[in-house]
Order: structure tokens, then C-alpha cells, then sequence
């Protein structure tokens, strides 16, 4: 990306932050709801091809990690909205089909991940104009399957990584336009119902709407997974981030949560979840970059001492 670029990408992260934080005021709305659900898969369609544009062959190891993981959390998403669909509308042969985990499609082969990936695409198709309120779009499955063919593209084959680089830079011209158009013509002017009686939301929300020129890629992004003690992402953990700034974020289906754009200073990360232990940790931000932080959650019903 360009300079222009992350900054713009650090306005959407940071707007997307506030989003999370106030998700009780906005929630209820189904319009809200779904202008949002496609801003976010923008956002993780633009880093991950970040990542891609990124990638050169001499790290072609790590870059398919790094494809693999983000196909993976398409995929994931996709399936947790096909199940959930699927519930609600007695489709059992639908709700078998998207029963895949992430531990499942971490451990497989290279080749059988990619399967995996692409018959939860092909088997929710036919559902999509349905699974927008579940959290799954046409333009979900459309980055699943530039994700899919990304990863595809990796296995065993560094050589072809210039012209994925050439291609994730057209993607993310496309994924930009596309946000600052979903951002101008929707999202603003929807978010003008919130001005009286959630003053501290909507003045939040127009903060983070601003550009800032910093130069480069955030200043400290605190990030991490969340496990239980099988070592099972744990989702919808709820984490709390105070001390210098304050926010508010649940894991995704993969047990990532992650904040950004904060400043140097000391934080505190709280955990919770219902049937676990609660925990917290200090962290102290002394230089800019990221702080990758992971907790194994231990179930209230055994013995356990939270950490901090």
C-alpha cells in the first residue's frame, strides 16, 4: 500500500473500533447492521491483501501461512452464517455442509484446506440472497473465493508470487473505492440518527472518520488469539481494553480480537466469557508496532487462577 493508502486504511480500522465499542447502540438496526457487515468484509479483504502485495518469493513459506489463515477465517465466517441460516430454516443437508471447524481445516493438508474452503463457497451459493442478516454477502463469498485462489496459487508454487502481488495491488484499489463510496453514501449519513441521544457515539464515530496523516502502518496494535485449554479458538469472547484508551471487542469465530491506532502508554486487557474464568493482563506499550497477546481460558468448573 501506499502512504495514502494506509492512512485511509487506518481511518476504516479505527472507525471499525468505535463500531465495535458502540455495538449496543447500533445493533438493533437491521439497515445499520448490514451496511456494516459489508464494510467489514471490505476491511478484512484489504488486509489480507495487504498481506499478498507484501509478499515476495523468498518468504513465500510465510505468505502461504498467511493466505491459508486468511481463507480460512473467510471460510469460517461463511460456514457460521450457513449454520446459523440453516437453523433457522430446518436445512439439515446445508447445516452438514457447513460443519467444518478451524481446527479442522488448520491441521488438513494444503490441498485438502483449499476443498474444504471451496465446497462451503459452493454449497452456500445457492443461499447468499438469505445470509446477509447471518452475516454472510455476495461480497463474502466473493473475497472467499479471491482468498481460495490466492492460497491455491501458494501451494508449491512461489514462482507465480509476482503476479499475485500485481493482482492483490488492483484489489485493493477496488476494495478503497469501494469503502469510500459505502462510507459517503450510506454509512454517514445513516449514522445522523444517532446525533441526539448518543452523543458520545456519534462525535466517536466522526473522530474516527477523519484522516490522519501518520505515515505509516498505525502506531501500537495490540492483537492476540483466544483458546480454551484444548486448545479450541474460543469466539465471542468478550475483551475489554482500558488504561490509556478504552474499547470494547469480541473475538471472531477464529478467537482473534485485535485494537489499533492506539498510542504508547500502559493498557490493561480484561477476558470474559460465560462458563470461564475471567482474566486480565497488563501490557506496556513502550514503542510503536504491534503486541501480540494470547489467553487459554480455563472452564469455571475446574480448578484455575486467572493471570495477570
Amino acid at each position: 500500500m501506499n502512504r495514502d493508502q494506509i492512512n485511509e486504511l487506518n481511518m476504516i480500522e479505527a472507525t471499525d473500533q468505535v463500531l465495535t465499542t458502540y455495538n449496543g447502540v447500533w445493533g438493533g438496526n437491521l439497515a445499520v447492521s448490514n451496511i456494516i457487515s459489508t464494510l467489514r468484509t471490505h476491511l478484512t479483504a484489504l488486509n489480507t491483501n495487504d498481506a499478498l502485495q507484501k509478499t515476495k518469493s523468498q518468504g513465500a513459506t510465510q505468505s502461504k501461512d498467511e493466505a491459508r489463515a486468511a481463507m480460512i477465517g473467510l471460510a469460517l465466517q461463511a460456514a457460521n452464517a450457513g449454520k446459523a441460516y440453516a437453523t433457522d430454516t430446518d436445512n439439515m443437508p446445508l447445516f452438514e455442509a457447513m460443519s467444518h471447524g478451524r481446527w479442522e481445516m488448520t491441521k488438513v493438508a494444503d490441498t485438502d484446506a483449499d476443498d474444504i474452503c471451496q465446497n462451503i463457497h459452493d454449497d452456500l451459493a445457492p443461499y447468499i440472497t438469505n445470509t446477509a442478516a447471518y452475516g454472510a454477502d455476495a461480497a463474502l463469498l466473493s473475497n472467499l473465493q479471491n482468498a481460495i485462489a490466492a492460497f491455491s496459487a501458494l501451494i508449491g508454487k512461489p514462482r507465480e508470487q509476482i503476479t499475485i502481488v500485481a493482482n492483490a495491488t488492483i484489489t485493493i484499489a477496488q476494495h478503497f473505492k469501494a469503502v469510500s463510496a459505502l462510507l459517503k453514501n450510506q454509512l454517514d449519513p445513516i449514522m445522523m440518527q444517532y446525533q441526539n441521544g448518543h452523543e458520545d457515539f456519534f462525535n466517536e464515530y466522526r473522530s474516527a472518520r477523519v484522516i490522519v496523516d501518520i505515515g505509516h502502518r498505525h502506531t501500537v496494535i495490540l492483537k492476540g488469539f483466544i483458546y480454551d485449554d484444548n486448545n479450541h479458538a474460543l469466539a465471542d469472547v468478550l475483551v475489554a481494553l482500558s488504561g490509556k484508551a478504552k474499547y470494547k471487542k469480541f473475538t471472531n469465530a477464529t478467537g482473534k480480537y485485535k485494537f489499533t491506532r492506539l498510542h504508547t502508554g500502559s493498557y490493561v486487557l480484561t477476558v470474559s466469557k460465560s462458563g470461564f474464568v475471567t482474566q486480565t493482563k497488563t501490557i506496556e506499550a513502550v514503542t510503536n508496532g504491534a503486541i501480540e497477546t494470547d489467553f487459554v481460558l480455563i472452564a469455571t468448573d475446574t480448578d484455575s487462577v486467572s493471570s495477570s
